[in-house]
């Protein structure tokens, strides 16, 4: 008997969630998997003065097709738009616009950042302010000083960090010190995205690939970090051999050149004995040396190679070929080796980052949000409680 019940759901509104959802009507329909719920009918729910209502039952499982609130079908009017952000990505053998799953996931970040300024309001507490900006018309290197300093990461620390996860953690944590919320994104393809940016201030999102392996994730943080310095709301997986448009070539060009500069400062890198020893001409080098190098720098062996190639110690040929080889080897042993299980708290403090994680923990023990609350903006249960405690202290 509930299940046909109608709910009076605003056909506005639920035109909006399938829209902001990037879905047809076709698939929505599809997703029900029966029979009676066809696209007509699902035009005819999101049509003014519609006489057919969806069921109770029916807009549940809109809510969760369109990943929306079930509270939100019943308001008067649809709320705020989500803003595409700009497409930096390679177009060649990618489908045209953002997938359902990429889109849901930035929003997911937006939404994270507007209830993080709320947060904040909450707390009475005025957000930190992104101290950082610069111009394309800089020279790369100069952005990559200023940054390195407002990070407050030397080369020293950064050569003395002992694992890749410990400069992983290092790089992420003076990100959000410059008041950035850092999320790592799961699920989705490296081929489709590798990082992208929401160049809003206060509080600028990054976004990390968490299927990279860790040195991988650093360069993607430094890249988004020069997008939020340049202002730049976008998505990116980095690629300067694309067919995209020539400006947004030139964009993305730039913001690798300065993630090398602050990862691997030109006149430190060229100073290492294994270079400095060398002719400084063009030459094949020795795969023990490039992860000699990789591993002192807590970088890739692709972005020690690439380095090589920028300052003209190897040829592009060469470049190219070990590029080619360590993906072919990052693909193999992804398929040979399942995820490592994690504990689930341990896994949403490291999705969510530590600066929006501490920001609800803060606010919980404030006052200012209920047990059950917090617990929703966390995604987790009381019994997950524990694994951040371990970390942030008793809550």
């Amino acid at each position: 008997m509930a299940k046909s019940i109608k709910a009076p759901a605003t056909p506005a509104v639920l035109a909006w969630a399938r829209e902001t959802a990037s879905m047809g009507v076709e698939e929505v329909s599809a997703r029900f998997r029966s029979a009676n719920i066809t696209p007509e009918r699902i035009e005819a729910w999101e049509s003014d003065g519609a006489e057919d209502m969806p069921t109770l039952a029916q807009l549940k499982k809109l809510s969760e097709i369109y990943k929306r609130p079930l509270a939100v079908f019943f308001l008067q009017k649809a709320p705020y738009a989500f803003r595409v952000p700009r497409d930096f990505r390679r177009v060649r053998g990618q489908p045209e616009g953002i997938s359902c799953a990429l889109r849901f996931k930035l929003r997911a970040a937006e939404e994270r950042r507007l209830t993080a300024l709320q947060l904040y309001e909450d707390l009475d507490e005025t957000p930190p302010q992104f101290p950082l900006s610069g111009q394309m018309r800089e020279r790369p290197a100069d952005l990559a000083e200023r940054a390195r300093e407002a990070l407050g990461i030397s080369v020293a620390d950064q050569l003395a960090w002992p694992t890749q996860y410990e400069a992983l953690r290092s790089w992420k944590n003076a990100v959000e010190r410059l008041g950035v919320l850092v999320f790592q994104i799961p699920t989705i393809d490296i081929g489709v995205m590798r990082g992208f940016s929401i160049a809003e201030m206060p509080l600028p999102v990054v976004g990390i690939n968490r299927g990279e392996r860790p040195r991988a994730r650093i360069f993607s943080i430094m890249h988004e970090l020069t997008h939020l310095m340049l202002r730049q709301t976008g998505i990116c997986d980095f690629n300067e051999d694309s067919d995209a448009p020539p400006e947004t070539r030139r964009v993305e060009v730039f913001c690798n050149a300065v993630a090398a500069e602050i990862l691997a400062p030109a006149e430190i890198f060229l100073s290492q004995a294994e270079i400095a020893s060398r002719p400084a001409v063009e030459q094949e080098w020795h795969e023990d040396t490039i992860q000699t190098l990789s591993n002192r720098f807590n970088v890739s062996r692709t972005f020690i190679v690439r380095r090589l190639l920028e300052h003209g110690r190897c040829t592009a040929s060469f470049y190219q070929a070990k590029q080619a080889l360590y993906l072919s080897q990052f693909r193999k042993i992804r398929a040979e080796h399942s995820e490592v299980r994690e504990k689930w708290g341990e896994k949403r403090q490291r999705i969510l980052g530590d600066a929006f994680t501490g920001l609800v923990i803060d606010t919980y023990r404030s006052g200012n949000l209920t047990l059950s609350e917090m617990l929703g903006h966390l995604q987790i249960k009381t019994k997950h409680l524990p694994q951040l405690e371990a970390h942030f202290g008793a809550i």
